[in-house]
């Protein structure tokens, strides 16, 4: 069903990455309305998180989003101070 608009959809993500499911669907709606309805919503939300996960997953495999964070030292090297400061926070009545 949405097979023909597919190209379209998903260059309509990548161009907003906010762009909700409904607002997919009235796009959808506005170019063939004998074909979509509000009854297509479900089918176009499954569509639209499948594709925005594949888009994701291929930005983050590309690897280009690594090179603006910095690389911090593991936590083992400097001791685990997390734990120890959980385990003192809170109300420590003596």
């Amino acid at each position: 069903m949405l097979d023909p608009f597919e190209a379209q959809i998903r260059a309509w993500i990548e161009a907003d990455p906010t762009l909700s499911a409904a607002a997919v669907l009235q796009r959808l709606m506005s170019a063939d309305p004998s074909r979509f309805t509000k009854k297509n919503e479900r089918t176009v939300q499954i569509a639209v998180k499948a594709w925005r996960a594949e888009i994701t997953g291929q930005i983050i495999l590309n690897g280009d989003w690594m090179k603006d964070f910095a690389i911090s030292p593991p936590a083992a090297a400097g001791g685990d101070m997390a734990h120890r400061a959980t385990a003192q926070s809170g109300n420590n009545l003596r």
